[in-house]
């Protein structure tokens, strides 16, 4: 017992004073912030940053630093409620950054404010295009800034806002997924031919059965309400090839063959859909009604 305690407390001295040589180590030969930065050792450098800033608490160089690592913290949780907490810190130490020193850092520090402000939540999407728009107007630009522009102006519905803010990051990389986003806007501002068309560039374009999947179905809702049933048939029909126990697949091809005059299909569909979803809404409204 007091050998394992000796060495406990012999474990605690050499941790002190490892501890203690760092604080008084040259800087020169600690690895430069920049360093921690770019090989994403966050943990690290907010210690350090955090070391540093109880002699000099506005600087604002780390203080960014700082804010940076906590956001990239944040973005890598699944969790929401682990998130929310690396979130709050970024957003503190970015904010008191803006405040503490102006010129080069600033640009950046918008632009990582209005990511976390677009992961905080709905409630802070006006905090997203602010910042984002800042940034901008400081000439900076990164690869992802339209597409944070596109979907925060678009869930405050700013829709064509959102759609011009989308064609530009179109301009920057065409995705599979930014093609369904703004076919999915044009649909929700009842502009069917554009959404049509983005829905099948996405389509064309993706190798991802998720985006395939719900382009169909945004594209089988468009054709339906144009009562332009066979292709709207043929987009719920290419579904079920992908996934075959998509019970809202057989639930639409049960509303079109409905409005074909077709009961015995239409209730065919619906009795699939419930065989995959007993619950299902929808297809039990219509199948006992």
């Amino acid at each position: 017992m007091f050998l394992l305690a000796g060495v406990s407390i012999l474990a605690w001295r050499l941790d002190w004073i490892s501890r203690i040589r760092g604080r008084i180590q040259p800087e020169q030969d600690l690895q430069p912030l920049s360093e921690l930065w770019q090989n994403r050792l966050y943990d690290e450098l907010i210690s350090r940053c955090d070391d540093q800033l109880e002699e000099d608490p506005v600087n604002g160089q780390l203080l960014a630093y700082r804010g940076f690592a906590y956001f990239y913290k944040a973005v890598s949780e699944v969790n929401l409620e682990e998130r929310i907490p690396y979130l709050d810190e970024a957003i503190v130490s970015l904010r008191r950054s803006r405040l503490s020193s102006a010129g080069s850092w600033n640009a950046e520090t918008d632009y990582i404010l209005g990511k976390a402000y677009y992961h905080k939540g709905k409630y802070y999407y006006d905090l997203t295009l602010k910042y984002l728009q800042a940034a901008l107007e400081e000439d900076y630009q990164r690869e992802d800034i339209y597409d944070y522009l596109g979907l925060a102006a678009t869930q405050l519905g700013q829709l064509e806002e959102g759609l011009d803010y989308f064609q530009k990051a179109l301009e920057i990389n065409t995705t599979d997924l930014l093609l369904l986003t703004i076919g999915q806007t044009y649909l929700q501002a009842e502009r069917s031919r554009e959404a049509e068309e983005y829905l099948l560039r996405a389509i064309n374009k993706t190798e991802d059965a998720a985006v395939e999947i719900r382009a169909r179905f945004l594209l089988g809702q468009i054709y339906f309400e144009r009562e332009d049933y066979f292709k709207a048939e043929s987009q719920y029909t290419q579904i079920l090839v992908d996934d075959p126990n998509s019970s809202d697949a057989y639930y639409y091809l049960g509303e079109i063959y409905s409005n074909m005059n077709d009961p015995i299909r239409a209730r065919a569909h619906w009795r699939k859909a419930l065989a995959v979803d007993p619950s299902h809404y929808g297809a039990r409204l219509r199948y006992y009604r």
